[in-house]
């Protein structure tokens, strides 16, 4: 039905209610010089200026058609909903270098059914709030900005798809998104919180996926980023970044942060990430300084492609550790990481922990279960990992490296227990703590596959050597953090008897109090 010919009697719908909030037919299209929402000849504009005057909270009512705005900028004050009919059906369109809709302060604006394109910001919030419900922009049609110079701002996403970057100055406010697709998230300076549930941030690669510099805490989880330039940046003084059952594909760059709170990651994906040339010094997944903490738990690290390499005096493609970082794995899987065509002389194919001057540094891992792949060379030099200085703390506990290592400028392991290196005996293992020159036949490894959990993994056969050969100190309710539960949540130790080495717990059942995420 045309929004021209919408009955009248449904423009006198507002007439009915409480004088504290009114609703508002719009039936035209276009733009007109305001003179007030009257039933059949009532603007978009019109209904806005008209939902001023009632203190309550008021609903303009938009059918299906597209609403061309040409006057300038939107203004939504007070408490007011914009219902569309769908996304599909209703578009509101900018005809004009100006901002679209503009929510101005202390205002809270729901925007529900409707798809917007602006020639500039589509929507920017002034200390006041907005939710945005089944809303598209496409890519082009305009940036969601929101700032908190006259107090907090609040914004909202559900269920929307956003082409262009979300921002947010938040001040003391908050940024939620869930069930949603964004081109990319910036929340920056303030105390504010950021908590994304369930969205995927998709680039051009050119955008950062989410930068984050609040003080305040950020909480992303069963989500995916891919085709970022930089997936995940954090930076400023405040609280840690939680970050949960969330895969990072295809970006071109890695994560960092320059913060001064820890990163929890746990359940987590790398796959398929790959440094273009605009990084191409860079790892494909994490440059880790000395700034902040990194925890990484139930991990697969799969397929990426990092850059730099012993001619630039760099080493790790995928994992890289700086001086004065503080870094520690648990329950992680790494296959078939490796540099990026052209790097020559590659050092640490997927972990490099380069410490050039005396920062005391760390790297630990416990449960890792470490393996090369058909796209790392035969000859390569540390396929799996490589340390340079003598400041690096590193240790390695009941984990599997299947591949070789390499250390230069007095680097050591300084701690080894209850490991296997296959083939060969480059990792500096002490032989009285672990077993080393194992043959890759010996280790009775199925593919890299779904086993259960987040994540695949490689699951030992039950006549594998890593079968309850890991050491007790770093498992079962001995390490709670890294040793009750395997990459996938499975129980340690399976048996009741010792634990197994690496990522995985042969014939171990999952942790049913979390295994629907209830610990969220």
């Amino acid at each position: 039905m045309s929004i021209l010919h919408r009955s009248f009697a449904l423009g006198f719908l507002f007439a009915s209610l409480p004088a504290t909030a009114a609703t508002y037919l719009v039936t035209r299209g276009d733009d007109p010089a305001p003179d007030g929402c009257l039933a059949g000849d009532c603007s978009l504009r019109e209904a806005l200026d008209a939902a001023v005057s009632t203190p309550g909270g008021d609903t303009v009512v938009l059918a299906a058609g597209q609403y061309t705005v040409t006057r300038g900028a939107l203004d939504a004050v007070g408490d007011v909903a914009v219902d569309g009919a769908g996304a599909d059906a209703t578009r509101i369109v900018g005809n004009g270098a100006f901002d679209l809709l503009r929510v101005t302060p202390l205002a809270a604006l729901v925007l529900d059914g409707v798809t917007l394109a602006s020639q500039d910001a589509a929507i920017e919030i002034d200390s006041g709030g907005a939710t945005l419900r089944r809303v598209r922009i496409a890519a082009g049609g305009g940036v969601v900005s929101a700032t908190s110079a006259n107090g907090a701002a609040q914004l909202r996403i559900e269920h929307s798809e956003l082409g262009d970057a979300v921002g947010c100055l938040c001040g003391a406010g908050s940024l939620h998104a869930s069930d949603s697709t964004l081109a990319g998230v910036a929340m920056f300076d303030g105390s504010g919180d950021l908590d994304l549930e369930r969205v995927e941030v998709v680039g051009p690669d050119a955008h950062y996926g989410i930068a984050f510099t609040s003080s305040g805490a950020a909480m992303i989880r069963d989500s995916t980023i891919r085709n970022q330039a930089i997936p995940l940046a954090l930076d400023g003084a405040g609280g840690d970044v939680h970050v949960a059952r969330t895969r990072f594909l295809g970006n071109t760059g890695p994560m960092y942060s320059y913060r001064d709170g820890t990163v929890w990651m746990d359940e987590v994906e790398f796959s398929g990430n790959a440094v273009d040339d605009a990084h191409a010094d860079h790892p494909a997944v994490l440059l880790a300084t000395d700034d902040g903490a990194w925890r990484i738990t139930r991990a697969l690290f799969s397929g990426n492609r990092g850059g730099g390499g012993s001619g630039a005096g760099l080493i790790g493609s995928t994992v890289r550790v700086l001086a004065g970082a503080n870094v520690v794995m648990g329950n992680v899987t790494f296959h078939d990481n490796t540099f990026r065509a052209g790097v020559a002389n590659g050092i640490g194919h997927a972990i490099g922990v380069d410490v050039a001057d005396a920062s005391a540094t760390i790297f630990w891992l416990f449960h890792a279960t470490l393996r090369t792949g058909p796209s790392v060379p035969d000859d390569a030099v540390a396929s799996l990992l490589a340390v340079r200085g003598a400041a690096a703390n590193v240790r390695i506990h009941d984990s599997l490296l299947a591949g070789t290592c390499a250390f230069a400028n007095g680097a050591t392991v300084l701690q080894a227990v209850g490991n296997i290196e296959s083939p060969g005996h480059t990792c500096q293992l002490p032989l009285a703590d672990n077993d080393v020159d194992v043959s890759a036949l010996q280790l009775l490894l199925g593919p890299l596959a779904d086993n259960g959990g987040f994540t695949r993994t490689f699951l030992p056969s039950r006549a594998s050597p890593l079968v309850d050969r890991a050491d007790p100190t770093w498992c079962g309710v001995a390490n709670a953090t890294f040793g009750a539960t395997d990459q996938r949540r499975y129980l340690r130790p399976a048996d009741g008897i010792d634990c197994d080495i690496g990522a995985v717990e042969t014939l171990a059942s999952p942790d049913t109090i979390f295994v629907d995420g209830l610990d969220g």
